[in-house]
């Protein structure tokens, strides 16, 4: 069934979040159990300090699927449509939370909001100066720990002190992704996990996305995405390029600004460079 894009992107300027229900298939969802699985054995010998434990650098590590992963196209159409033509990765990882006691899964909660969030000047909608994209395994229930989120604080002066950041807010709200659905978060809205009281390993992947003049974590100077690059080069994939930093319009475009509504000049330069890679496809 086709998506409802209009309606999602409403949904993410009203509330900072939406969610594309089954965008993942289930070759990767096996590639992504396979992996989990792969680091679990090799950390065995290496517990983690607390309940979760974050892998980096995943592209190096598995560099067929994680490329695959973050490139994916109905991401980044989506993307485009919130920050323009500036989408790259800043950084891939993976979570792993581990289960506790329900006593002490109670303390799971830590609001926050993901880098560089504008809050606080407007409650108009700004696009945001990054997405995390979200995918979680196995499917989320209360027992092993709901996404929460105070739906629209990514245009609100909400804010959350020290005493108030492990406990749940009367404003939340808590969803319970399955396994294949894709969260995609704005900067700016506050969210926390839950604790982990299952039994079972929960895992998300995040794919952590910004415009492409911030700095990034991600290594990009390895082969697989120096090779990744060259063939987006030899493909003449804007879109791709810069999803690594390389972006030639960068600077030109950023003179345009303001000659024309953002969101309408974002479609203009979308399209050429479709038509600059349908030059030789």
């Amino acid at each position: 069934m086709a998506r409802n894009i209009t309606q999602h992107l409403e949904n993410f300027k009203r509330d900072g979040l939406t969610i594309f229900e089954n965008q993942l298939d289930v070759t990767v969802l096996d590639q992504w159990r396979s992996i989990f699985k792969k680091e679990l054995e090799q950390n065995k010998n290496n517990p983690p300090k607390g309940n979760r434990h974050d892998t980096y650098q995943l592209i190096e590590k598995y560099p067929n699927i994680a490329l695959s992963f973050v490139s994916n196209p109905e991401v980044l159409d989506f993307l485009e449509l919130l920050t323009g033509p500036f989408v790259s990765l800043e950084a891939m990882a993976f979570a792993a939370t581990y289960p506790t006691t329900q006593e002490e899964a109670i303390k799971g909660v830590g609001w926050h909001r993901d880098m560089w969030a504008s809050i606080g000047r407007t409650n108009d909608y700004l696009p945001p100066n990054a997405v995390n994209v979200l995918n979680y395994f196995p499917d989320i229930n209360p027992e092993i720990g709901a996404f929460r989120f105070i739906p629209g604080s990514h245009r609100k002066s909400i804010f959350v002190d020290a005493e108030m950041k492990r406990q749940p807010h009367p404003e939340e709200q808590l969803t319970y992704p399955k396994s294949g659905d894709t969260l995609f978060v704005h900067s700016g809205l506050l969210h926390s996990g839950t604790g982990n009281h299952s039994g079972e390993i929960r895992y998300f992947v995040s794919r952590f996305y910004a415009k492409c003049w911030y700095p990034r974590r991600e290594q990009t100077d390895i082969p697989a995405i120096q090779s990744f690059i060259g063939e987006a080069e030899s493909k003449r994939d804007r879109r791709l390029m810069r999803l690594f930093g390389k972006d030639d319009l960068l600077l030109s475009r950023a003179g345009r600004s303001g000659t024309h509504p953002e969101a309408e000049i974002w479609q203009k330069w979308i399209e050429e460079d479709r038509q600059y890679k349908s030059a030789i496809d």
